[in-house]
């Protein structure tokens, strides 16, 4: 008889698929943004390196999670796993933690040059904001390297102090020695899928302590990234909305669905790709059957692993000043029409 917690070896194989097949559009949406940020830097200008590093986050993460997913669609070949899956579904996270970090700083350099342009005439902003490039540049820099650091840092410290546990069993949970359950058994409790381990399933898992980081770390993540990003938004389209019928915005320059219509999706992204997993994450806490929970991971896979594809749409090639600058069909950016990048970003329709 099988044990009545865990996915069967069916279950395992469809959700990997559904990894490596959707995050295949990850890499490429999120790969196709590093090049064209690297090729045409001159033209997105100041955009260029916050583009670049969202992008390579995400790269990386979904990197990381495809190449873990492969493991685990090689189970014949790496038979003891533990160790790899511990660390590539570890880094996978850490990267994720470091696309949310750039989320929020590109929300922050979005109000900046939205409030520090609309403070001043149209041509002493521009002129403030170059002689004020070099500074705000520096000041961000060291933004940009602490949010790269404290997830890695936080990743070397996590797989160099986790140890592994047995499984607490009760009768009821206990695996039955048949070689009917057994091979399934130890198929699932080698599994490399995302938040497969969350709960007490019967397998080996690292200690308690760190098992509940990897649950409260995501959750609180994904929270502080869609707060964040809400609170910056929605006070720059209150600043929008006070300067929308003054003479500092042209009637060409007004987007009628103002900059809440652009950064919503913004948003909307983060809560797409990971509600799911917040809804299994929390689930996790109630003990339930692993089993009943095989769609709600089905979604989970499919919506994590779209993350870089949805960024890259959303960033970049939704942008029709991006893809001016892809196209080579305008000069560079910030001498084309002396508004910033980020905020024709968020001011112009698709």
């Amino acid at each position: 008889m099988k044990s009545n917690r865990g996915l069967s070896d069916e279950q395992i194989f469809i959700l990997s698929c559904i990894y490596i097949s959707i995050l295949s559009l990850s890499l490429i949406g999120s790969f196709s943004v590093v090049v064209v940020s690297i090729l045409k830097r001159r033209h997105l200008n100041e955009q260029a390196k916050p583009l670049l590093q969202l992008a390579l986050a995400d790269f990386l993460a979904s990197l990381v999670l495809m190449i873990t997913t492969i493991i685990n669609l090689l189970y014949d070949t790496f038979t003891s796993n533990e160790n790899m899956c511990t660390y590539g579904l570890t880094l996978s996270l850490a990267f994720y933690c470091i696309s949310f970090l750039l989320v929020i700083i590109y929300a922050c350099e979005s109000a900046h040059a939205f409030q520090g342009w609309r403070e001043k005439p149209v041509q002493e902003a521009f002129e403030t904001q170059l002689a004020q490039l070099s500074s705000r540049r520096r000041r961000f820099c060291l933004t940009y390297v602490i949010a790269w650091f404290v997830p890695i840092i936080g990743y070397f410290i996590y797989i160099y102090t986790f140890h592994y546990v047995e499984a607490t069993l009760t009768p009821a949970n206990t695996p039955t020695l048949t070689p009917y359950s057994r091979g399934p058994t130890a198929r699932f409790c080698s599994s490399c899928l995302l938040f497969l381990h969350l709960s007490n399933d019967s397998c080996i898992t690292v200690d308690p302590g760190h098992a509940d980081s990897i649950r409260i770390f995501p959750l609180s993540s994904v929270l502080m990234v869609i707060i964040v990003c809400t609170v910056v938004y929605w006070k720059l389209e209150s600043s929008y909305r006070n300067y929308r019928n003054t003479s500092m915005i042209t009637v060409t320059q007004r987007h009628s669905g103002g900059i809440w219509s652009s950064a919503r999706y913004m948003i909307l992204v983060i809560i797409f790709c990971w509600a799911p997993a917040l809804v299994l994450i929390c689930l996790s806490f109630a003990q339930l059957n692993i089993k009943n929970l095989f769609p709600l991971y089905v979604t989970q896979a499919l919506s994590v692993s779209l993350q870089g594809f949805l960024n890259s749409i959303v960033y970049a090639w939704r942008r029709r000043n991006f893809r001016d600058a892809v196209l080579g069909e305008r000069l560079p950016l910030m001498a084309y029409s002396n508004r910033p990048f980020f905020d024709q970003s968020l001011n112009e329709p698709s």
